[in-house]
């Protein structure tokens, strides 16, 4: 006989995610639940035996050192990161084409690999050449060159962020290895996810870009 009334099953399923790693306490269910579940009647193993606890108390040594390493860990980088905040102030030498031009003055940094003829061509933040610096034949190693802030027709550009592009070949032609660099102050200190990051003139460097500390 019809009711009139319809009903709607609904099926709820949960999905468990199986672990891939096995810890030293499901080492133990496992081992407990194979003793349970041995046969007293039959001829044991003694051998097997002390091979899984040989297992289980490697297995909880090796988490043991790891927890303990990672706490070392946890602490040296908590002193690094405090050790770190005594370079605000100090000069470092970034690997970079940008410089800053100030009260008309600008120093640029040069690496070169070998002997070159150097040409340095200025750009201002539009990417407009504003100056042509031919410094003529330099040797090998690091050189500082000063701009005095003006451009090819002997005006006096204001204060700024510009780019300098080397042009570095030796007397046959052949170009040259050449890194420009900037000495620049440190004015604060930041964390990326554990990393000490150099705050200066509003961009940022990690260690790996510091070519040298200077007071």
């Amino acid at each position: 006989m019809e009711t009139g009334i319809v009903t709607n099953t609904s099926t709820t399923s949960t999905t468990k995610t199986a672990s891939q790693s096995l810890d030293k306490e499901a080492f133990l269910q496992l081992l407990v639940a194979q003793l349970k579940n041995q046969d007293p009647t039959s001829a044991q193993d003694t051998n097997q035996m002390v091979q899984q606890m040989t297992a289980y108390a490697q297995l909880e040594q090796a988490q043991n050192t790891n927890s303990l390493l990672q706490g070392i860990q946890l602490q040296n980088q908590s002193l690094f990161q405090a050790q770190a905040t005594g370079l605000v102030g100090k000069k470092i030498r970034v690997e970079t084409s940008d410089f800053s031009l100030e009260s008309g003055s600008a120093s640029l940094g040069l690496s070169l690999a070998s002997q070159a003829n150097v040409v340095l061509t200025i750009k201002d933040a539009a990417g407009n050449t504003v100056a042509t610096l031919n410094e003529g034949s330099q040797a090998k190693g690091t050189h500082v060159f000063e701009w005095n802030g003006k451009n090819a027709a002997g005006e006096t550009l204001a204060d700024g962020t510009y780019t300098v592009k080397v042009a570095a070949k030796d007397d046959s032609g052949n170009a040259v290895s050449a890194k420009t660099t900037q000495d620049i102050t440190v004015n604060s200190i930041a964390y990326d996810d554990g990393a000490v990051v150099f705050m200066a003139n509003g961009h940022s460097y990690y260690f790996s870009d510091i070519l040298q500390f200077s007071a």
